[in-house]
């Protein structure tokens, strides 16, 4: 009979042996299986990012996927901070399959994805994808409006078509519809139909800069050309302005990470305007992104001044010059602020250091004329109106403050020379005390007859801007003059 033998096996192999079913129980296969269908998780350097902040959210979403990779929510974010910084990154890309890949009923997620595709020109798959967005979501308005831009963008201008068509009988309340409709219709070169559209959209929002364009540029292929001219007019005054969609996905975007450029673009637009507190958030902003970003710190002290925030406004002077000792903007805006506040000698310091960085600042040399003319050092102040002149001919307020030296000095005829240099500005608050001042001295030269048409021509203007104090003056000084010798309307 032959003897078996038993064989002792050891406790680790056992526990070992033990443990293997549960290795395949279904729900790590099915992990498995997921984890293996999803898009390799792309390998990320956070350093390789410039803007702080955003290294530093790059950092925390990166780890957050790496500790829980099959968490949709954590991809999707690494997604959206990687896209807002590059809206084409394939990385991108990577992490908004993946985060729909394991949450495939997410509007959030498919809608990402479809913007990143367009950004990499991936068009067909975007609309596609945009269109699966929008039967989780159909009302989405900003959804549909990018099919047809995408649509539009592949030269599909018919499909394009219809969608604007169909957006129009559901949003008519849209401008950006009407203005995406009247390009197809222009395209297409039925040029009454693109008007109708291009109106309005400037009717349904009248700031609309490039809907204000683009009717210009009908009107003038339809021959009207008086038309076009009012509406390009239209189009300076509000050539950056574009009516918002409502895109709250594009909006969470631009709060991650939002190129520090054009947002400063955006907020010196805002400031032109006058929009001061609008433009300070967007100046706040860039710096958020990119602290030294000089030009946010120099253009910050002359809004917050414009608000008489001067705590602030000298908090971002200093820290301008720590960044570019050099930028002559910085010393200038810092001058103006000190003018603000009565700071005559803190003021003169700082016009001359703007000077000191650039001699031909034509700005600052005005200024420093102005403060040195308050001092009563009328020579010196005459040669820097004189200097600011020569960096700048078409400067009216610097021709404006020689004129008045000149007044004061007897030298009428020399004096409304530059008085009348001044009539050229842009600036129609100014132009009626210009008008005004051209009066005054043809007056005190003793010529009533130009004295009184250019006080008439001032009184116009300053009636088609509601000035109503100077009118007053301008009436007072007409009566005074006609008393004393009538002249001929």
């Amino acid at each position: 009979m032959k003897k078996t033998r038993r064989v002792q096996l050891s406790r680790t192999f056992s526990l070992l042996f033990l443990s293997l079913p549960l290795l395949w129980s279904p729900g790590l296969a099915s992990w498995a299986d997921q984890a293996a269908s999803l898009p390799e998780l792309p390998h990320i350097v956070p350093d390789d990012f410039p803007p702080a902040p955003l290294r530093d959210k790059v950092r925390v979403a990166y780890a957050a996927v790496l500790r829980n990779p099959l968490d949709a929510s954590a991809n999707g974010k690494l997604g959206m901070i990687l896209e807002a910084y590059r809206p084409d990154d394939e990385r991108a890309e990577a992490c908004y399959r993946r985060a729909h890949g394991m949450e495939p009923r997410s509007f959030k997620w498919t809608y990402y994805l479809a913007m990143v595709l367009a950004a990499r020109t991936k068009y067909d798959e975007a609309i596609a994808t945009l269109r699966q967005a929008l039967e989780l979501d159909p009302e989405y308005l900003p959804a549909q409006l990018k099919i047809g831009e995408y649509l539009a963008t592949e030269g599909r201008t018919d499909d394009a078509r219809k969608v604007y068509e169909n957006i129009v009988s559901q949003h008519p309340e849209s401008a950006q519809a009407h203005y995406a409709l009247g390009q197809i219709y222009e395209a297409a070169r039925a040029l009454n139909k693109a008007v109708d559209s291009f109106q309005k959209a400037c009717e349904l929002f009248p700031y609309f800069g490039a809907a204000h364009y683009a009717l210009a540029r009908a009107y003038r292929r339809l021959g009207k050309t008086d038309a076009s001219k009012e509406e390009l007019a239209r189009y300076e005054e509000s050539k950056f302005d574009i009516p918002g969609v409502g895109d709250r996905f594009q909006a969470n975007l631009d709060e991650l990470y939002m190129d520090p450029q054009r947002l400063l673009g955006l907020g010196i637009e805002l400031g032109n305007r006058g929009r001061w507190e609008e433009a300070i958030a967007k100046h706040e902003m860039v710096l958020q992104f990119d602290p030294g970003l000089v030009r946010a710190h120099i253009n910050l002290i002359s809004l917050y001044s414009h608000i008489h925030e001067y705590e602030k406004a000298e908090e971002h002077y200093f820290a301008a010059v720590r960044l570019d000792p050099n930028q002559s903007e910085s010393h200038y805006n810092y001058g103006v602020l000190l003018l603000l506040e009565n700071k005559h000698a803190g003021a003169k310091e700082a016009f001359r250091k703007a000077l000191a960085a650039n001699p031909r600042y034509a700005e600052a040399h005005n200024n420093l004329g102005d403060v040195l003319q308050r001092e009563g050092k009328l020579a010196e102040a005459m040669t820097e109106f004189e200097k600011a002149i020569e960096s700048q001919a078409d400067f009216p307020q610097a021709h404006f403050n020689l004129g008045r030296l000149l007044v004061n000095q007897g030298k009428y005829k020399e004096a409304i020379e530059e008085f009348l240099k001044t009539l050229n500005t842009r600036d129609e608050e100014a132009k009626s005390t210009y008008l005004y001042t051209v009066g005054a001295a043809y007056a005190r030269a003793g010529d009533r007859d130009n004295a009184i048409r250019y006080l008439r021509l001032a009184r116009d203007q300053a009636a088609s801007r509601q000035q109503t104090r100077l009118m007053e003056n301008i009436d007072r000084d007409v009566r005074m003059l006609e008393e004393v010798s009538p002249v001929r309307p």
